[in-house]
Formats: structure tokens, sequence, C-alpha cells
């Protein structure tokens, strides 16, 4: 009775091998097509796209995009008959065997030891698993003339990943979006405050507002703050409506800290993350510019349920480091401070800059 045999091609070199009863093949480690995980079939230009949105998302950078890229175009994809391309399935072999020429000559002419350096970085954050052969050769498993495994380049866990990419590069799209309308709003805001006379820190918020849209890793949370902050310049009376007339709260007077201007941002923000009790706690690692410190303020007041817009106006009347210091104090005594929001409308109505310790009353 005649036993099937499994070849493998490696160049000009094949080796014969018999197939062990019970096994697909007679090679160990190889990336099969049965021992590939379940996923929703997807193009090519599909998940390349995915890829190319949500890069920046999951650390890629555009020279590694483009040898994932070439990797993908090696996969078996092509109709025969039509030339055209099908979807990405768990039947389609998902290891890649072609030779590092071929994907360097895919990978828009990158050098080998650039395509080393990218597939190592793509192996890191699990996007492809190395599937080595006993030489290090890339080569295909063939049974009775068909592929039915090989070693190489094995995509398995992008594919894996596909549908939570896919989602990753929706979010970043709609994101995108919104970000757009948000630096639109900006610029009418920022328009609307150019002919008002402003105390000169706001003046200086107003004009560097132009130059912060334009930047490539502006957020959501920055945007919305900046538009809180003009708008608070637009209406600067403190809003204290969501407030009883004494709210329960106790609130000492003490003369404002003189500036400390002078002091390199990186070491006033270090000073002044070491006064801080509760928000470390949060945010292990202290901000190292205004910028993110703003950030800060406006992502942590949310946790307090404090309004964008009176955060906005709390950093205007009072400045971002007594407006952070407050909330690490509120954070501090939940159990004493009910209403945050009402407290710090109070505070800034009172027009008073520091809060006494020990001086945070029940709330009625």
């Amino acid at each position: 009775m005649n036993q099937p045999q499994t070849t493998t091609l490696s160049g000009a070199a094949e080796v014969a091998c018999a197939r062990p009863a019970g096994t697909g093949t007679g090679f160990a480690g190889i990336g099969r097509i049965d021992q590939q995980p379940p996923f929703a079939p997807v193009t090519r230009r599909a998940l390349m796209a995915a890829v190319n949105t949500a890069g920046r998302a999951l650390g890629l950078r555009p020279a590694t995009v483009s040898v994932l890229d070439a990797l993908l175009s090696c996969l078996p994809c092509q109709d025969a008959r039509t030339g055209q391309d099908r979807p990405i399935t768990p039947l389609t072999l998902l290891t890649v065997y072609a030779c590092n020429a071929t994907l360097c000559f895919r990978a828009r002419g990158i050098t080998d030891r650039q395509l080393r350096r990218h597939l190592d970085k793509l192996e890191a954050l699990s996007l492809i698993r190395r599937r080595d052969s006993a030489n290090g050769k890339r080569f295909p498993i063939l049974q009775k003339g068909k592929v039915v495994g090989a070693f190489g380049l094995d995509l398995s866990p992008l594919l894996a990943r596909s549908g939570a990419i896919l989602a990753l590069a929706q979010k970043t799209r709609d994101e995108a979006c919104e970000l757009r309308g948000l630096k639109a709003e900006i610029l009418k805001l920022r328009q609307a405050c150019l002919p008002r006379a402003l105390p000169e820190a706001a003046r200086a918020l107003v004009d560097g507002a132009a130059t912060l849209i334009r930047r490539t890793s502006l957020t959501l949370t920055e945007a919305r703050g900046l538009i809180a902050q003009l708008t608070a310049l637009l209406d600067p009376a403190p809003d204290t409506t969501e407030m009883p007339a004494t709210d329960g709260q106790n609130v000492r007077h003490k003369e404002t800290p003189k500036s400390e201007i002078s002091k390199p941002a990186s070491r006033r923000l270090a000073d002044l993350w070491d006064k801080l009790t509760t928000i470390p706690a949060f945010y292990p690692e202290a901000p190292r510019t205004d910028h993110r410190l703003l950030q800060l303020i406006f992502e942590f007041g949310t946790m307090l349920r404090i309004r964008t817009a009176l955060l906005a106006k709390a950093v205007t009347v009072l400045g971002m480091a007594r407006t952070l210091q407050i909330a690490d104090q509120i954070a501090s005594a939940p159990d004493r401070v009910q209403n945050p929001d009402g407290y710090l409308a109070r505070i800034i109505a009172s027009g008073q800059t520091a809060v006494g310790h020990g001086q945070l009353a029940l709330t009625t």
C-alpha cells in the first residue's frame, strides 16, 4: 500500500519526508491551517486600511506598517481565474515563506537589516510569530502538490486581532472627525476673544490656541478643555446657580503664594506634585509640562463630577496649580465634600485662591 509523502522546498533544495501516522506532517513547529485561530473573513485592503489608520495606537511607525503590508501581499488570496483578491479566511495559510529579498522589494526597497528590525518590532507587538526551520530558512510543506504548511512568518496573531483592529480604526476615524469639529469651534471662539481686553495669561492662551490646534498629537480631552477655557473668557463671571447659599462649606482665606514663574516648568511641577496627597495615586508620573498639567486637571476634575466649564473658570481665576490643589483636597475628603462642583464654584465666587487644611466641613 502506497504511503503519501510530504515534500519541503527551500530554493533549489528538496527534502522528502514520509508523513508519520496520526500527524499532518513530519515537521514540528510549522504553520498549519488546522492550527490557525478563528476570525471573521477580511480583505487585505480593508485590514491594511485599518492598520494604517490605527497604526499609531498600535505602536507602529509607517516603515513597519509597510513591512506588514509586504507580508500580507504574500498571502495566497488572489483568485486564479479573475485575478481579484479574495478575503483572508481561517482556511488561508497565514505563514509567509517569501525570502527577505522579496519582502524588502515589496516594502519599498528597504535593506535586509531594516527588514529584520521591523520584523522584530512586529513580533514584539504580537502581530506576527516566527516559525523557524532548523536552518532558519523559510519554505512551504507540500502534500500531493498542495501547500499544507510552512516555515516562515506566521500572521495568525494579526488576523486573530483583526476584528479589534478594525474597531479601533473606526473609533480613530470617528474621533478624528469629532476633533475636526472641535478645532473649528476653537477657531470660532478664538476670533471672538481677540477683540476683548484680557489679562496677560488669558491673552497668551488665546494667542496660543491657533498653534495648539495644529499639533498632530492634540487629543479630544485637550480640545474640549481649550473650548471650555475660551468659553469662560467670553463669560468670566463664575456660575453659582447650582450651589446653595452657603453650601455648608467653611473656607479659610490665605495669601496667594507668589508666582514661581522664574523656575523651570519641570521644577515647578515637581514641587507642586510633592504637595499633593491623593492625585499621585491616580497619576504616578508627575506632569512635565503645563500643557499636560492642564489636561490632567480636566481629566481628574471630570472624575470628581466637576463640570468642564467650571474647571475652565477655576483655571482662569485661580490658576492651574491652585485648581489642582483644591481638586486634590476634595478627593482626599469625599465624605465631607459631597458637592465638589458647588464647592469649587463657591471658592471662585469668593475670589479666594487657597483652601485651609482641615476646613472642609460636612455638606448639607
